[in-house]
């Protein structure tokens, strides 16, 4: 892959009207790169040729990424909850976990992945009790930097500003996220021996990362959802929610697990 300012360069040189092998020559790029710079091969989905994306980080060219900050809030609560990048030979692949019995679930993944990247292919892959959904990209590294070595929760996880501020924008994208992730909704009941037993719905979100939670309780925060936190001996951090006004706005924005 070239840098961005050869390729600039190249199609100077084109529009001054020097022919592919003189280009190719002046540059040092192979001839069979200036034609395709020259004559994109790549075209959208209409037919139409157009010229090719950047990647907003990077700089090289890219394939049509579209992001509102709820639909990266969620995507990167998702990739922090259940995901993991992983290298081939030439490009890299995101890989979502999910259950398999939250068929709807699974599906809202793939969409929510096909937005974002609507010209790579979204697979799907049943593995035995779950399900993979899985992209693959050059650029998923600069979409989400956290990739590392090891495991998630021995590593900082720290957010970039750009992604502060999509987060910021869409809480409650991350904040459902993260439920749907490494979080459930569930049915607290009183002792039954009571002379007024009852239950009530809570909600609860835990993770091995204190970053990633840290996280989690700053857009609860944002949005006005009262949290409880504790870390168990084995250094897992749970998060309940169980206040009334509090439920009834996670029901509102995030919903139950289907």
């Amino acid at each position: 892959m070239h840098p961005p300012e050869v390729k600039a360069e190249a199609l100077e040189l084109i529009a001054a009207g020097l022919n592919d092998c003189e280009v190719s020559r002046r540059l040092g790029v192979p001839r069979r790169t200036i034609m395709d710079w020259r004559r994109p091969t790549y075209a959208p989905r209409n037919g139409r040729p157009r010229e090719r994306e950047c990647c907003p980080r990077c700089w090289r060219d890219a394939k049509e990424m579209s992001f509102t900050p709820a639909d990266y809030a969620e995507l990167l609560a998702t990739y922090l909850g259940d995901g993991v990048l992983s290298a081939t030979a030439r490009t890299c692949r995101l890989r979502i976990a999910l259950d398999a019995k939250y068929p709807r679930l699974i599906e809202e993944v793939r969409e929510l992945i096909g937005r974002c990247l609507p010209e790579n292919r979204v697979d799907i892959v049943q593995r035995k009790g779950c399900v993979n959904v899985s992209v693959y990209s050059c650029h998923l590294p600069c979409l989400f930097p956290q990739h590392g070595p090891g495991k998630k929760h021995e590593r900082p996880i720290v957010l970039e500003p750009w992604q502060r501020n999509l987060v910021a924008a869409a809480p409650w994208a991350f904040i459902r996220g993260c439920i749907r992730t490494d979080g459930c909704a569930f049915i607290n009941r009183t002792d039954i021996h009571r002379a007024e037993p009852y239950e009530y719905l809570s909600y609860e979100f835990s993770n091995m990362s204190k970053d990633i939670v840290d996280l989690f309780l700053e857009a609860c925060d944002r949005v006005g959802v009262f949290t409880r936190a504790n870390c168990n001996p084995r250094g897992r951090w749970s998060v309940r929610i169980n206040r009334r006004d509090s439920v009834a706005a996670m029901l509102e924005h995030v919903g139950l697990k289907t």
